[in-house]
């Protein structure tokens, strides 16, 4: 049998344990943990700015190039394919696979001597991370039904502040220990650079996430209301004034995320002389706090209005989450010391919960159930290919060329920030009519 062929409903149901809640909310610790460590791997680079550009004399632009399009390449360009395999294949074989390929290529990063090999590494971390999420969203729509799904998927979204966060705080503690100019030794590597070191450290936890994920049961695939018998993308075409503005939506208001975390520590590092050990910590608290909050609030109350009859509440509190966000990314901008500039980005943060975490929840309540898989690679596909990809490199240009000053950087986070939120709210309330007229439709069915 393939690796990736479909177990037999027969092998999955299992014990009565695995078929009830209690089963299902293991595997969603089991996918959490999972997502959490794939943002320590791609988040990492977001604090190791300086010593990077320095080591290797890259600028913020081709930095960004980095942090950003060299993921993102194969994350957009194999995440459409991995999804129809989602759709059809065996998906936690699918997820041993990318975790497999993402821990060696994290790992690779800490060998890198030049601008080349860390490019090439990066790519290979977003090749085996592509294969995570389409897989892990559509297990959970299989696993919880409409009226629970909304806390599920906020609690496997939660994993993008977790991991950003422990990037943040475990990584700055790395460097304020071993120091930016020493170098540091590890068994069987010889001495390594610290922001070397830290690819090889943040690459071990992803050894526990294989064995994790070899206790995972494949789930018993759901038909879901309005699906056909081999639903295609037509679906997506046919109702594209419903999905169009969502993905863009969603994808543009990752640039703030993807932003924040590229460049925030830079900020304060060059404005107000921070050291990485300061500011990776306190972010890492305001992620952690701020940003799980902002993601459990969001899926809790979306849950709750669904079970009320309000179909259309996550979109709802998606839009309302990024209205807040313009204000919110302004103030970041406009912060006038460190503790301001914290405390906007700690309603940033929060507010930012909405949209990340209600995003594949609003797609996969109109969406065949055959289809969840294809519709999420291609929502992540956006998302890493503007939100991570455009994000942090339209930070580097706006601090480059727009104010040529490398201390204006708060200013141009700030508004690229502004921007995004201010389009990506547009969408979401371009796709509201629609979308609750295709909820009606598949409704009745």
């Amino acid at each position: 049998m393939s690796l990736l062929s479909s177990t037999p409903a027969a092998t999955v149901a299992g014990p009565a344990v695995r078929s009830g809640l209690a089963y299902a909310w293991y595997i969603t610790l089991v996918l959490l943990f999972a997502y959490t460590v794939s943002f320590i791997d791609r988040q990492i680079l977001g604090l190791l700015v300086q010593p990077i550009k320095r080591d290797l004399g890259l600028s913020d632009a081709a930095f960004s190039t980095i942090h950003g399009f060299a993921f993102a390449i194969f994350y957009t360009g194999i995440g459409v394919f991995l999804g129809r395999i989602a759709d059809h294949g065996n998906r936690r074989n699918l997820i041993l696979a990318g975790v497999f390929v993402w821990v060696l290529a994290t790992a690779a990063g800490g060998a890198a001597t030049s601008f080349a090999g860390l490019f090439l590494a990066r790519v290979f971390v977003g090749a085996g991370e592509a294969a995570l999420s389409p897989a892990a969203y559509s297990m959970l729509a299989d696993y919880f039904p409409p009226e629970r799904r909304g806390r599920a998927v906020s609690l496997y979204s939660s994993g993008v502040y977790v991991g950003s966060a422990l990037a943040f705080i475990v990584g700055g503690l790395v460097i304020a220990a071993t120091g930016q100019d020493t170098m540091t030794v590890l068994p069987l590597l010889g001495s390594l650079r610290p922001w070397q070191a830290a690819f090889v450290i943040v690459a071990l936890p992803g050894l526990l996430v294989f064995a994790l994920m070899l206790t995972v049961r494949e789930p018993a695939r759901k038909a879901a209301a309005g699906d056909s018998p081999a639903p295609s993308l037509s679906h997506v075409a046919q109702h594209l004034r419903v999905y169009a503005p969502i993905f863009i939506g969603c994808a543009v208001i990752a640039m703030i995320t993807y932003g924040l975390t590229a460049w925030l520590p830079a900020v304060f590092i060059r404005r107000w002389g921070w050291s990485p050990g300061e500011i990776g910590p306190a972010y890492g608290a305001i992620i952690l706090t701020c940003g799980i909050g902002g993601m459990l609030a969001s899926g809790w109350l979306a849950d709750r209005l669904v079970a009320q009859g309000r179909r259309d509440a996550p979109l709802t509190l998606a839009l309302a989450g990024a209205l807040v966000l313009i204000a919110s990314s302004a103030a970041v901008a406009m912060a006038p010391g460190p503790i301001w500039a914290l405390a906007a980005v700690a309603v940033t943060t929060f507010f930012l919960g909405l949209p990340v975490a209600l995003g594949p929840v609003v797609l996969q309540a109109v969406t065949p159930g055959r289809l969840h898989g294809r519709v999420i690679s291609i929502y992540l596909l956006l998302i890493n290919l503007i939100g991570l990809g455009l994000g942090p490199f339209l930070v580097a240009a706006g601090t480059d060329f727009l104010f040529a000053d490398e201390l204006a950087v708060g200013l141009s986070l700030g508004l690229v920030g502004a921007l995004a939120a201010a389009v990506g709210a547009g969408c979401l309330a371009i796709a509201a009519r629609p979308y609750r007229a295709l909820l009606q439709t598949m409704a009745s069915r």
